[in-house]
């Protein structure tokens, strides 16, 4: 049975509104700093999780003793350390872990706002056919102070225009993050799991579900503050980024546009996203990643060729250098 926060030091027994079960996941990784305001941002919520599951990937901080010392006061709390594999295998070795039939990822420099749960479970019991649901999101610095973000903005307008998430997934990943994402546990049977893109298996899982005709429900209100600061994985390198983003756009259109099962082509609609391709010169590296995948064919990017083909990732480098 969940648990909800009493006086200092005392666990009280609660039930969700609904009965779901939610364990959130936690990759964590030398963020001594910010794990904590993480975690306070879980165990304060108005719907109180049957589990958080952290997993410690090989930080050389102090990040897994403050999540041992959490772990130590709450029952609810399942943490390990494990040798450094990078953040989809934390993930995926959580959800593997986890018993909820709700998963939530939580980034563990992000911070959730207190009323996250609530507000996303309500589709979820309005719709027992939906799978996932994710919200908007603010932006903090460092030290939590709020940041302003005119791509976001812009990428979120984009999509308002436009009433095609597939087409602003590839123009932008208004999502942002794993740490926005609520998806049923049965999903995860047909759609897989996080693939071992170091920057773009958020995108590429978000593409996996809009790619197998699933609803992404957006709650309009930010309900998840994404951290910014000089160690996110994302400011590393345009072009590694850039690789992994025609990756992930070409796989997509793959399965849309070339795979046995695929539905008839609306030609029409593949033009904003040719054009779309252009304004962003993701077009050659696209069109390059297409036949590769003609040749190497897969339901997913989960342990697929291309990541143990040395020759291609350094042609592909080359290409959008």
């Amino acid at each position: 049975m969940p648990f909800a926060r009493g006086p200092p030091g005392v666990w009280m027994e609660t039930m969700n509104s609904n009965q779901s079960r939610i364990s959130v996941v936690i990759p964590l990784y030398n963020h001594q700093h910010y794990i904590g305001a993480a975690l306070e941002g879980v165990l304060g919520q108005t719907v109180p999780v049957h589990e958080i599951v952290i997993v410690d990937d090989g930080s050389r901080d102090q990040s897994a003793q403050v999540a041992r010392d959490y772990a130590a006061g709450d029952a609810r709390i399942v943490f390990w350390s494990k040798p450094n594999g990078g953040a989809h295998a934390a993930i995926n070795d959580g959800i593997h872990r986890a018993t909820g039939d709700l998963i939530a990822i939580l980034n563990s420099d992000d911070i959730y706002h207190p009323d996250r749960f609530q507000r996303m479970l309500a589709p979820l019991q309005a719709d027992p056919a939906l799978d996932v649901v994710m919200t908007g999101l603010d932006f903090i610095d460092g030290r939590g102070g709020a940041l302003a973000n005119t791509w976001y903005e812009e990428a979120v307008a984009f999509h308002r225009t436009s009433g095609d998430l597939g087409l602003t997934l590839v123009n932008g990943n208004i999502f942002m993050t794993t740490s926005n994402l609520l998806i049923r546990r049965r999903a995860f049977d047909e759609l897989g799991y996080f693939s071992a893109l170091r920057y773009a298996h958020d995108l590429d899982f978000f593409l996996r579900v809009v790619g197998s005709g699933r609803t992404i429900h957006r709650v309009d209100a930010p309900l998840l503050s994404y951290r910014q600061h000089d160690t996110n994985t994302i400011s590393e390198g345009h072009l590694k980024v850039k690789v992994e983003w025609a990756a992930v756009v070409a796989h997509y259109l793959h399965r849309l546009w070339r795979a046995p099962d695929a539905a008839a082509v609306d030609w029409q609609r593949t033009l904003p996203m040719l054009d779309l391709l252009d304004r962003h010169t993701l077009t050659r590296p696209v069109l390059l990643f297409l036949n590769y995948f003609d040749r190497h064919p897969s339901r997913t990017l989960e342990n697929h060729p291309f990541f143990t083909d040395v020759a291609f990732r350094q042609f592909m480098n080359s290409v959008v250098a």
